[in-house]
């Protein structure tokens, strides 16, 4: 119900935007695990080769505001990619998690609210392609992020959840927070309990680096032990 108003206060006020061929509203509102005060809403602007980014995100990003501010949520994060990259976004474009190794909650979990919708186009990556980046990113973004707590809080609640993912969970909140406690990991449990809490920063810089590049090496080895 929430994504259905949404979606119509956007339709209703932005109207017809040169240069954007698709905006597409995915992620835990469409879910439905969305959560105030925790949760981000997230769209996707999918742009016509050659424009100017800059441009349309003007354009929409206030009314994307504007229409979410009831929902209180944390961020309003628009993500854009130019739509001949969604032929291979994994090396033509950014590589988004939604359009990679989280692809599948993508296609399940969308509404278009302007313009034609993309799934088709998008290839369907193997694990196998995915991952070795996918792990190698988080520890870039781990030396990248080094003095900042914000960003390691959020970048260790992503490594706690893709260890959720790769071991059958879907991305819903109360399934990645069950998988975490089957799988025994105390540390993996209280950071994304912490997440959920308002995304509450109880942890030190030294304890979330230590826990992500551990959980990563652990990730490494048991995808390289697999057939």
């Amino acid at each position: 119900m929430r994504a259905e108003r949404l979606a119509d206060c956007i339709r209703e006020k932005l109207g017809r935007v040169p240069g954007l061929h698709s905006l597409i509203l995915y992620g835990s509102l469409v879910r439905g695990d969305f959560v105030p005060g925790t949760s981000d809403v997230d769209f996707f602007a999918v742009l016509e080769d050659g424009t100017d980014p800059e441009s349309v995100l003007r354009k929409i990003k206030p009314v994307l505001e504007g229409c979410s501010s009831s929902l209180n949520p944390v961020e309003i994060d628009v993500a854009w990619e130019w739509l001949s990259n969604l032929s291979d976004p994994l090396n033509l474009g950014y590589p988004y998690k939604f359009l990679t190794v989280y692809q599948r909650d993508f296609r399940e979990n969308h509404v278009v609210l302007l313009g034609e919708d993309v799934v088709d186009i998008i290839p369907e990556y193997s694990l196998d392609e995915l991952l070795p980046g996918r792990l190698e990113g988080i520890l870039r973004n781990l030396e990248h992020f080094s003095g900042n707590r914000k960003m390691l809080h959020i970048l260790a609640g992503e490594t706690a959840r893709l260890m959720a993912f790769l071991n059958g969970s879907s991305l819903r909140k109360e399934d990645v927070l069950e998988k975490l406690e089957e799988l025994g990991d105390k540390e993996a449990v209280k950071i994304y309990r912490s997440y959920l809490a308002e995304r509450r920063m109880e942890f030190s810089e030294e304890f979330l680096g230590e826990f992500i590049a551990s959980r990563v090496e652990k990730l490494k080895k048991k995808r390289n032990s697999l057939p």
